[in-house]
């Protein structure tokens, strides 16, 4: 049997109907976006304080940020010196046990990690749904209180409002769970481990093992009759985990669905496929969705939400306003003029098909570079720590990187506003190589951003037809060398060799004016400097010589220049680009190319 796996939007569209009927399950992972530590973050911090301790370090020394620094830490814990192995359900008790066993100190070390929290987005629109009366019941793993902030804020945006504050029932009152539901006194917040503000605390496997009795027989109550979505919440937590149990295996149970979100079905926690699969046997209507984060879930539920004019105007206030503004495309007409052309190209269409795949737990950004590269991988990937998303073959993926299971195929779509960063990134890569293979230039794949350099002309790489075309074109507009050698004032690079340039484009990939746009920013390279010697130690003096030699490059001339690029990049008034190379796997689950129009962004005088 296999629990059906939906995205977002069927989720959201659901829940729009559904609405009151689903109560929430809330996990560390709805607070990560306004900075409150997650439960690997805590892991690490309180390892990090045991091993200053054991290796008579000044704990503030140790750099966390650094990848070695947290491989020593993890290596000198990982499933030896009394701890499990890294990543194991218990992790997070045993390093609370080993670090501070008594319940105070503990107790003070989870305040320090709230104070001056704020809501995040998501968190905000959450509250906004509570104050409208579109979620009455929520449960919650956590300490903090920032929805209960968020709530109080969004009833507050409400001039007038019958529906009552959010109420709280935590181990330091748990009868008042029951006694809300019995009275339907709502909205209902469970907090079944406890607030940071109370003496009680639950976040040790000794102490979740008997959860309080009061707050699990709510939650079951609860069950019979309310649909359960469960969103930042991994399934570590076995005493909750049971609690999830026994509401399934009660008859008529769940009546709204049980719905877990998250970014990757296929790398659950066995209890929580386990527990599906024994909702979908009952009977529940049980489903994986995909999800990207908790705010851009809540964002996507306050879109399909009804509001009070209040609150919707509450809710919109929340988004970053917006810094562009929308114009006309150009007229001929006399007195439209003067228009400034911009360096942006209107991407009509996108792969709308890729793979996804989880790496194998501690799989560092090089040995998926090494992995790729040795095996003349053909595509293009994205990755957000263990998450893999790409456009190419399903076997040489698999074959190039240590994955937890097989890639699987799965719908993406850039062509939208909220479109995850993952889909983007991928879909840039593959823009960007695919536009390489096209042109005379060659592709830097980056972290920061990708960029597009042209290669000297060689009689052992000659152009095609087209390519040489596009570097007249350039050449045209440039004025200037193309390529060359660097004055030797600009030092040598890692090679004792003097330091090369070429022209070419930073390329990104961005959503404006409810339009997908290919912007792209001529701009100079420079081959790499040595940093071994102190010549490269007090900035590259490169960064002045590329300064004088964009000096001129003004008015006109930088018109000549976008107007070049723009040629090549979008000749024809649909360019087609191909994604992968010809003769790529046959197993590659990809849509075949991209779409780019040759008109560019303009703007006019603002009258």
């Amino acid at each position: 049997m296999s629990v059906a796996v939906v995205d977002l939007g069927t989720f959201s569209r659901q829940w729009a109907v559904e609405g009151r009927r689903i109560a929430w399950l809330f996990g560390a992972g709805a607070s990560a976006s306004a900075q409150v530590p997650t439960a690997g973050q805590v892991v690490l911090d309180l390892l990090s304080r045991l091993y200053a301790d054991a290796h008579h370090l000044v704990h503030q020394d140790l750099n966390l940020g650094d990848e070695n620094t947290r491989r020593s830490i993890f290596a000198y814990y990982d499933g030896i010196n009394g701890m499990p192995p890294i990543g194991d359900p218990s992790d997070y008790s045993t390093a609370f046990s080993l670090a501070l066993p008594d319940d105070g100190p503990r107790r003070q070390y989870l305040r320090s990690l709230f104070n001056d929290r704020l809501p995040s987005y998501g968190q905000r629109v959450l509250g906004a749904l509570i104050a409208e009366g579109l979620v009455d019941l929520g449960l919650t793993t956590n300490f903090d209180d920032l929805i209960e902030q968020a709530a109080e804020t969004a009833r507050a945006a409400l001039t007038t409002s019958s529906r009552p504050r959010l109420g709280i029932a935590a181990l330091g009152d748990p009868g008042r769970a029951g006694l809300a539901l019995s009275d339907d006194d709502f909205p209902l917040l469970v907090k079944l481990h406890g607030d940071f503000r109370e003496h009680a605390l639950k976040n040790l496997d000794s102490e979740l093992q008997s959860q309080d009795a009061k707050l699990r027989q709510a939650f079951l109550d609860s069950s019979r009759r309310f649909g359960l979505a469960v969103i930042g919440y991994s399934g570590r937590d076995a005493s909750v985990m049971t609690m999830l149990n026994d509401a399934v295996a009660t008859a008529d149970a769940l009546p709204g669905g049980l719905w877990w979100l998250t970014r990757d079905s296929s790398s659950a926690l066995p209890a929580v496929a386990e527990l599906m699969e024994r909702a979908d046997a009952a009977g529940v209507t049980a489903r994986f969705v995909t999800i990207e984060n908790f705010d851009e879930t809540f964002a996507s539920l306050g879109r399909t939400a009804t509001l009070k004019p209040a609150l919707r105007s509450h809710v919109d206030q929340l988004r970053t306003t917006a810094r562009v503004v929308d114009a006309a495309l150009p007229a001929i007409e006399a007195g439209d003029f003067p228009i400034l052309r911009m360096n942006a190209l209107p991407i009509l269409s996108s792969p709308t098909r890729a793979l996804r795949a989880t790496l194998q737990p501690r799989t560092t950004l090089d040995a998926v570079r090494d992995g790729l590269h040795a095996a003349r991988w053909r595509g293009a990937l994205a990755t957000s720590g263990e998450r893999v998303l790409a456009l190419g073959s399903a076997t040489q993926l698999a074959s190039a990187l240590p994955l937890t299971g097989l890639p699987s195929g799965v719908t993406i779509n850039c062509h939208r506003e909220d479109a995850p960063t993952l889909e983007r990134a991928v879909t840039s890569e593959a823009l960007t190589r695919g536009l390489a293979r096209r042109l005379p230039v060659r592709a830097l794949i980056r972290d920061r951003g990708h960029q597009l350099i042209i290669r000297p002309a060689s009689a052992d790489r000659p152009d095609s037809a087209a390519q040489a075309s596009a570097r007249q074109a350039l050449i045209r507009a440039y004025g200037d060398p193309l390529n060359g050698v660097c004055p030797n004032k600009l030092g040598r690079g890692p090679d004792g060799q003097r330091r090369m340039f070429a022209e070419g484009v930073r390329l990104n990939v961005e959503w404006r004016l409810d339009q997908l746009w290919l912007l792209f920013v001529p701009h100079t390279w420079v081959s790499p400097v040595d940093r071994t010697n102190d010549a490269g130690r007090g900035g590259d003096p490169a960064s002045a010589w590329r300064k004088e030699r964009w000096v001129n490059r003004r008015n006109e001339k930088w018109a000549e220049i976008i107007a070049a690029w723009a040629s090549i990049l979008a000749p024809e008034a649909e360019t087609k680009i191909a994604v992968l190379p010809p003769g790529s796997e046959s197993d590659a689950i990809v849509s075949q190319e991209f779409v780019l129009s040759s008109t560019t962004a303009y703007s006019r005088v603002a009258r």
